[in-house]
Parts: C-alpha cells; structure tokens; sequence
C-alpha cells in the first residue's frame, strides 16, 4: 500500500487520508525529478543535511535513515501521517527556495512525494536496505561510502571518527549560516565543515544494530544480495534498477537451479535457455543486452522470445 501525491496542493482527499495515518514507519520519498535537480552543489546537499536535521528536531519523528540522491530524497521515519505531511513541505519549501535563490531551474509547482506505510520488521529490514543501496546502486561509491546521508553510520566504527564543532561552541551567526534557518540546534550536535550537520546528532544506531541482530555480516549479506526485495520496492516507489553483470548472473544461477535442477547451463536447449531468458526478464526485468551476454544468445533471439506469443511468459509458465 502507498500513496502518490502528485500535487500536493490539490489532492484534498489524499491529504486529508493521509493525516489520520498513526504513527508508525514510513518510506517517504520525494519524486523523482527528471527535468533537473534539487542539489547541484555541495553547498545545496549541505542545506539538505540541515533540512533533516530540522526535520529531527522539530518534529515528533525519529528518523531510522536517509539518503540524499541528486534529484530525490528518500526517509525512513517513525512519525504520523500528518507529520509526514509537513516533512515533506519543509523539504519542498527550503529546497525550492535554496534552487531560486541559486538561480537553477526552480521545482514544478506540483512536484510531490510517495509514502509508504512500514507493516513490520522484515519490511523495515527491506526499506532501510533500500534507502542503503540507493548511491551503491548509482555507481557512486561502495556500500557505506555515500557523505549525504546516514547509511555511512551503519556498523562502521570509523565513522564514529567524523566529528564536527558542537553548535554551542559557534557563533549563532556560523549556525545560521549552516542551517539556512533561525531555528536553532542542540547545542551538544555537531556540525563538520564539509559534510554539514552530522546525522550522528539523531540517527537511533542502537535501532538499527537490533533490527539485523546486531550482525554485520549479516547486514551487508542482505546489502548485497537481497536483489528480489530491492527490485520490488523499485517498481513500487517507479524508480529504474540496472543489474550489473555479476548481479545478473547470481538471479541466472538461481533460476536456473530452480527451474532445471542439477543442470548447466551449456547443457540447456535452445527452447529451455529460451524460457530462462523470458523467466529473467519477467521476473526481474533483466534487458535482452545483458541476457544475451550472460546466456551466451543472440540478443535478437531473445528479443524474439520475449515478444513471442509462442515463447511468452504465460506460454512458458509450468
């Protein structure tokens, strides 16, 4: 279950659904904006760290993770519907106006954001792994290594190394300066010269820790791996996933086991290398480029199969 709010301002009903959501986790994420960007600069991703850590302070929501993409943004918050509501138009309200004053294309009047409500532990395991994934995914960096964010913190005792000035020992001109706002911060969190103020001051580490049983292997096997889960969650909230070639060739392994136990893969058919390039593609979205790289076809064979009415998922299904 989600909710798209394309235009904030005129889905009165959505709106008003939305309000009596109780508190509990939710994925929020802005849209996706095609059409430009909402942080060009380090100076505009700086102001979205200051965004969240406002967000943290002034609302009643606790904040689990975030991540900071160069045309959305993605939170997982404990909060009501109604708070959701308001965080997402303090991100649109100081992002927006950051992206004027800057001179960039300033955002569509109707730029919205897709909620999604948070059932239980095994599906909060599966958002916060999303929002973990989402730079990795880009090409960015390795796991861990994206600043505009707070994923870096997981199970990672270096990060406990990055540290900053505590606000009550700036000046409240140096912190307006950083927040972009007269509202003020704890005074004991901390704000670093480069990345902005520190998601160290509010992230629940202890939350997290204890939501993969305190394990880091087993943290980082369910980073790397858990390809079904991200894949579901990206058609639901429309964002792209690209496999790269290793990804691929685990999903093909499995199916491949699955559908033809104890068989190779030079050993197949035609027709049964066939029904495992439809089933790849069905399931996962696998393209028939990388397909036919993995399964040594023609990609024009297996562009053929998919469209084929003869060879198409249905016809192929046991």
């Amino acid at each position: 279950m989600f909710q798209n709010f394309a235009g904030m301002d005129k889905n009165q009903k959505e709106i008003a659904a939305i309000k009596a959501w109780p508190k509990k986790y939710y994925h929020l994420c802005t849209n996706g904006w095609k059409e430009g960007k909402l942080f060009n600069t380090k100076e505009q991703f700086k102001l979205g760290m200051s965004t969240i850590a406002l967000i943290a302070d002034m609302h009643d929501a606790d904040i689990l993770s975030f991540v900071l993409m160069s045309n959305h943004v993605h939170l997982l918050l404990n909060a009501t519907g109604s708070v959701c509501l308001d965080v997402f138009r303090l991100i649109k309200h100081r992002t927006g106006s950051q992206l004027i004053t800057d001179g960039f294309p300033p955002l569509p009047h109707d730029y919205g954001m897709k909620l999604i409500p948070v059932e239980d532990k095994k599906s909060l395991q599966t958002h916060f792994i999303y929002l973990a994934r989402n730079a990795y995914e880009k090409g960015f960096c390795v796991p861990g290594g994206y600043p505009w964010g707070s994923e870096y913190l997981t199970f990672n005792p270096a990060a406990d190394y990055i540290r900053g000035t505590k606000i009550g020992q700036m000046t409240k001109r140096d912190v307006r300066k950083v927040l972009g706002s007269y509202k003020g911060l704890p005074d004991e969190w901390e704000i670093h010269p480069e990345l902005g103020v520190l998601p160290r001051n509010y992230i629940r580490q202890d939350v997290i820790r204890s939501l993969f049983g305190g394990s880091p292997k087993a943290y980082m096997t369910r980073l790397v791996k858990d390809y079904e889960s991200f894949i579901h969650l990206s058609r639901t909230l429309e964002e792209d996933f690209v496999f790269s070639k290793p990804e691929a060739e685990d999903l093909m392994f499995a199916k491949l086991r699955s559908l033809y136990p104890g068989r190779w893969l030079k050993d197949l058919t035609a027709d049964e290398k066939g029904r495992l390039a439809v089933e790849l593609n069905n399931q996962y979205g696998i393209g028939s480029e990388l397909l036919a790289e993995i399964l040594y076809m023609q990609e024009r064979v297996i562009e053929q199969l998919i469209h084929s009415k003869d060879y198409g998922y249905r016809k192929l299904k046991p």
